[in-house]
């Protein structure tokens, strides 16, 4: 199974946290997520606006470090509010394992996108783009 460690123990923010569970949650209940996980081998960093929060997931083999903060240079950069964080793990993953921007919550998500309050750095690493939607996906 994959390990998810806080980089800074008790000193984590909570957004460092809840994303963490999510995570570990997320890969405990479907044991197919696993190989998404193993196969990011890079770093995601996401900026929350609103809490005035960032993190950086560090993807390893079967290992992911959430470190408070940026840490090195992240092939993908989420910046968005935390709002839309949430509606980014109600993202179906529809046929080929590609979100569905079809239903109310991927309608949701590329309204953000449209209206700036989404914005994703590093689109075109797709596949691991869609690995983290995958995994961070509860439905």
């Amino acid at each position: 199974m994959p390990e998810v460690v806080l980089a800074d123990g008790d000193n984590a923010s909570g957004l460092a946290s809840m994303m963490g569970t999510l995570l570990a949650q997320n890969v405990e209940r479907a044991p197919h997520k696993f190989e998404d996980f193993r196969r990011v081998e890079s770093s995601v960093l996401i900026e929350v606006t609103d809490l005035d929060e960032a993190i950086t997931l560090s993807f390893v083999g079967d290992r992911c470090t959430i470190h408070n903060g940026r840490r090195g240079r992240a092939r993908v950069g989420i910046r968005t509010d935390s709002e839309t964080l949430m509606l980014l793990s109600q993202l179906r993953v529809g046929p080929l394992g590609l979100p569905n921007y079809f239903d109310d919550s991927g309608k949701q998500v590329m309204r953000a996108m449209s209206r700036g309050r989404l914005r994703i750095r590093g689109m075109h690493h797709i596949a691991t783009l869609n690995r983290v939607t995958r995994l961070f996906s509860v439905t």
